[in-house]
């Protein structure tokens, strides 16, 4: 066969292959001019090899006409493929997302006669991608995607999710030079080998965790992570997912069991010993008068005896409550009457309780003589860690739904390390205390669906926080 029969049958082999590709293309001369277009590119594009030519490839976005520049240095060079990820326009005004691929035609003497440009739709794929970065970025628990090298010790962050920037507190780009291991508590870290090597093992690892954000502040985390394969890469896709509210949730439940059963005990060693201690207090009354026992003796134990039957009260409000009216009241009103209540008090160690609001009335549906109740423990108690001729203040204010008030005194304050023990049964930082007053006061504000906390206030004092949900105004009572 001559050369003249080979040259035309691979350019007749060139043709029928460019004809039939599923693929839209087109060929270009060595002058840069296309010389051909497949019937697919005219059908998805709209444009003709001749208007390709005229108007000057208008299937090029003109924000993206520089690539063309980039096109010719490619052909002036005579590299052996171009390929670029980029976006065409159909003639209608549609955008599509396509990979372009152009390659070099060689005669026999391995001259360039012609450039094959494929260009091939790839906007299902772009979507997909889109979509599951979409579902990337806007899942509720932070994602991670990282390798391990040989030994299975986790390397850099390839990817994070907003939700992992937003729970650590990084940037996306300072996140991407942190590691699994650098944002994990020191505490862990000497339990990290084997997680990852089972993960390197090709093991599904389900931990609970716990990541320190960029502030210093840990965050008790779930951990799922598993090994994937990605464009042939080994990569670990780790999910977190923050405990903290679950965490807290669950105390609160551990708490309210410990309560409950904490309280039917108390209530019933409370009955049993009530009776006998009733007959020994009148024994000593009896005793007394028929005999000339010391009067300072005699106050002494009935004064102890006093104080045990005020222990055991209290154990009994522990128990089963007695169901309390609900009704209409007026915070504002309660709370004054309670600081006008214990302000005489006060006085006796020369310290002043002062109420500020400017609240006329906040009214809420309550049991009155519990909440009255709550507001003397806590104020009789800043009295006593007051120093004296300290003022102990009152605040009250509204937000939103919510009655907020806040009953700071001038007191050493509690250790931080303690704060999360106080209300705990039995436990008390008081000198003779019993820490029960502090127990049923959270449950009487529990009752009330309210919360109960004590804030450190800088740099002396305690700050007791108390929560109530109000209504939006009094009923008019009837005549």
């Amino acid at each position: 066969m001559s050369d003249f029969s080979v040259h035309h049958m691979m350019h007749y082999s060139l043709y029928s292959y460019a004809e039939y590709s599923p693929d839209p293309m087109y060929i270009l001369s060595t002058d840069k001019k296309v010389c051909y277009a497949n019937s697919n590119f005219v059908e998805l594009y709209g444009w003709t090899t001749e208007e390709l030519n005229l108007y000057d490839f208008p299937h090029v976005p003109s924000e993206l006409r520089d690539e063309l520049a980039r096109m010719y240095l490619f052909i002036d060079q005579g590299q052996r493929l171009f390929a670029l990820d980029t976006f065409r326009n159909k003639r209608n005004g549609e955008l599509i997302s396509v990979k372009i691929t152009i390659s070099p035609v060689k005669d026999l003497e391995g001259r360039i006669t012609a450039y094959v440009c494929v260009l091939r739709d790839v906007t299902d794929i772009k979507f997909s991608e889109l979509k599951y970065y979409k579902l990337f970025n806007e899942a509720n628990d932070s994602m991670y995607i990282y390798e391990q090298d040989d030994q299975g010790k986790p390397l850099k962050f390839l990817d994070v999710n907003e939700a992992a920037c937003r729970v650590l507190g990084y940037t996306r780009q300072e996140l991407l030079n942190e590691t699994p291991l650098t944002i994990a508590a020191e505490a862990l870290i000497s339990e990290a080998d084997h997680v990852f090597r089972d993960i390197h093992l090709g093991e599904r690892a389900f931990v609970e965790w716990v990541h320190v954000t960029k502030e210093g502040r840990s965050i008790p985390v779930e951990i799922s992570a598993k090994p994937l394969q990605l464009n042939g890469r080994r990569m670990v896709l780790s999910i977190a997912r923050d405990l903290t509210e679950r965490k807290k949730t669950e105390d609160f439940l551990r708490y309210n069991e410990s309560l409950s059963m904490i309280g039917e005990l108390s209530a019933g060693i409370a009955h049993e010993i009530r009776n006998p201690l009733t007959s020994i207090r009148g024994f000593v009354q009896l005793l007394f008068s028929q005999s000339k026992m010391n009067k300072e003796l005699y106050e002494i134990v009935l004064s102890e005896v006093d104080r045990i039957n005020s222990i055991i009260s209290e154990l009994l409000l522990l128990g089963k409550e007695a169901p309390s009216a609900m009704k209409e009241c007026d915070l504002v009103q309660l709370l004054r009457q309670a600081v006008i209540l214990l302000n005489g008090q006060a006085h006796m160690s020369d310290n002043e309780i002062v109420m500020q609001t400017d609240l006329h009335s906040l009214p809420l549906r309550c049991a009155e003589n519990k909440l009255k109740q709550v507001f003397i423990n806590v104020l009789k108690n800043a009295i006593e860690a007051s120093p004296s001729g300290a003022e102990i203040n009152v605040a009250l204010n509204r937000v939103g739904a919510t009655g907020v008030i806040h009953i700071m005194d001038s007191g050493p304050g509690i250790p931080e390390e303690l704060l999360s023990q106080i209300g705990s049964p039995f436990f008390t930082t008081k000198s003779g205390g019993n820490g029960l007053g502090v127990m049923i006061s959270k449950k009487i504000i529990h009752n009330h669906m309210g919360t109960f906390q004590f804030n450190q206030k800088q740099p002396t004092g305690t700050t007791v926080e108390i929560t109530l949900p109000v209504l939006q105004e009094m009923k008019p009572t009837a005549p």
